[in-house]
């Protein structure tokens, strides 16, 4: 046997014996995965991440994972964020010079504190001892994504920045309230609102898509459920055990915290969730991207984004009413003085700056006793993360969860408990009996009863001189109620217990919450 063929035994021999070595690797891995699961997390139907992933997170490509992850988020950082980072500013600098885009969107300082975000994202990233190393290079890759979305929504925007956006309605209060279920049944009248779906987040580019043009919506829907269906390739089964506390619908109305990933360069609820132990470290116990500066600069942005696809929605019937002159869908209660319906649980931390930003607003509220929601929010929180987290890595727990969770329950309540007192009085003031033009307040209970009840209640109060919902609204909101009820794909188990929590620990720590809207229950 010559020197070349002894080499080569030697190299296929090595190959082989690091790939025995590399899957005994990646079964212990899952095995300690799967054991954390039935001891900790009690996930049902929790997905397995594809064997390449698994393999990756354990032995990389053979030179241990972190070696693997450093090669790869280099040249992430060097080929696809800087430059997209350096276009987005670019744009910025250009769009402050135009004059036509708030200075708060694109100034020197709006520029500065972008390359801060990012850096500080970065930096998050790399130092977390509980994202896995694919998830690491995998987040971080996202922020290339958000960043040409970025850049080129700041440059549409130029076009539209004339656009009035007029008593818009957000639904708002704390997660698992029933929001979900009324935003996107209520969005069915599309006679009535406009609202933004999934895909338009997902998709944005190069073409937003008119509210009215139905056909281009379709296909825009199912582009964006392939990409979403990719995940699956991925972390398969992950899609699924999410469905059990709530899908992601790509033809669906959706929360308004999507366009916030564009609007920062990078996602928000991605980091506030797999990245919580750094935010936590941050100064104030707080994420930066949870302060009331960062609000503002994320409601600019929303602002911003609403105006560009209500200039799609003019674009769009202006060109139909060259075939179509006497369309019915241009009149006074027609398609483009429709008002916008949005939604996102997070709103309740940020009031005052949500109507600063939006003045006319109109604000649904839907009220649950916090402690029947924390488990459930908890419970949605370590599903997500699951695929993304090494099992017993520091802020992985559910008893770390536990806390976590209800550190973001008393954010929220007492935004809208602060909210409440100061507005006592005003047209946002917290009445049971109110008629308020501006702010109506929906208990759950008697929402889940009867969603399409809830919609005529909000129509009456909020447009009393206004018919309330159509006959064919009714019925599509009927038809959808139906088949999302045969479509449910289970329930996840979750009690207080389950992540160390007591009822009364709850309630002592939302107690001014549960002061104003649950008195008769105290």
């Amino acid at each position: 046997m010559d020197t070349s063929q002894i080499a080569g035994t030697i190299i296929g021999v090595t190959i082989l014996v690091t790939l025995c070595i590399g899957c005994f690797i990646t079964s212990q891995h899952e095995s300690n995965r799967q054991n954390f699961n039935q001891n900790d997390w009690k996930i049902d139907k929790m997905s397995r991440p594809a064997l390449l992933v698994r393999f990756m997170n354990s032995v990389g490509c053979g030179c241990g994972s972190n070696c693997a992850y450093v090669f790869l988020f280099y040249l992430i950082d060097k080929f696809v964020v800087q430059p997209a980072l350096r276009k987005s500013l670019a744009q910025m600098a250009k769009a402050e010079e135009g004059g036509k885009i708030p200075a708060i969107l694109c100034d020197a300082s709006a520029r500065k504190k972008m390359e801060q975000r990012l850096d500080e994202f970065k930096n998050d990233i790399k130092a977390s001892q509980s994202l896995t190393a694919m998830s690491k290079v995998l987040n971080y890759a996202g922020a290339g994504l958000c960043l040409n979305n970025h850049k080129g929504l700041l440059k549409l925007a130029e076009e539209a920045n004339q656009e009035k956006i007029v008593e818009p309605v957000f639904i708002v209060s704390l997660p698992r309230t029933g929001t979900t279920i009324l935003h996107r049944t209520m969005a069915l009248d599309r006679k009535k609102w406009r609202s933004f779906d999934m895909c338009d987040m997902v998709l944005p580019l190069p073409k937003p898509v008119a509210r009215a043009d139905e056909g281009s919506r379709k296909e825009l829907a199912n582009k964006a459920q392939n990409i979403l269906s990719q995940a699956d390739y991925i972390f398969p089964g992950y899609q699924a055990s999410l469905e059990t506390l709530h899908g992601f619908r790509a033809g669906e109305a959706e929360e308004d915290l999507g366009w916030f990933d564009s609007g920062l360069g990078h996602m928000m609820m991605d980091v506030l969730m797999l990245l919580y132990p750094e935010q936590r470290l941050k100064p104030g116990n707080i994420s930066p991207l949870e302060s009331k500066e960062c609000a503002k600069y994320r409601y600019a942005w929303l602002h911003m984004i609403m105006q560009i696809y209500q200039k799609v929605d003019q674009d769009y019937m202006n060109h139909k009413s060259t075939t179509h002159s006497n369309d019915e869908e241009m009149g006074p209660s027609g398609i483009l003085n429709n008002p916008w319906l949005m939604k996102d649980p997070n709103h309740a931390a940020y009031l005052p700056e949500l109507i600063s930003q939006f003045p006319d607003a109109k604000i649904v509220f839907t009220h649950r006793p916090p402690e029947d929601i924390l488990a459930s929010m908890a419970k949605l929180f370590v599903v997500f993360a699951s695929v993304h987290h090494k099992p017993g890595a520091p802020g992985t727990s559910s008893k770390e969860w536990g806390q976590e969770s209800l550190k973001r329950m008393v954010h929220y309540c007492n935004g809208m408990a602060s909210f409440t007192k100061e507005m006592e009085g005003t047209d946002y003031g917290y009445n049971s009996d109110s008629n308020s033009l501006n702010r109506i307040d929906l208990r759950f209970i008697n929402l889940v009863r009867d969603v399409p009840g809830a919609i005529n209640q909000i129509y009456g109060q909020f447009y009393p001189n206004e018919p309330g919902p159509s006959e064919e609204a009714m019925t599509k909101f009927n038809a959808y109620l139906e088949e999302n009820e045969r479509e449910k794909k289970g329930n996840q188990k979750r009690s207080l217990e389950d992540f160390h929590l007591t009822k009364d620990e709850v309630e002592s720590a939302l107690l001014n919450y549960n002061e104003i809207f649950f008195k008769d229950s105290l």
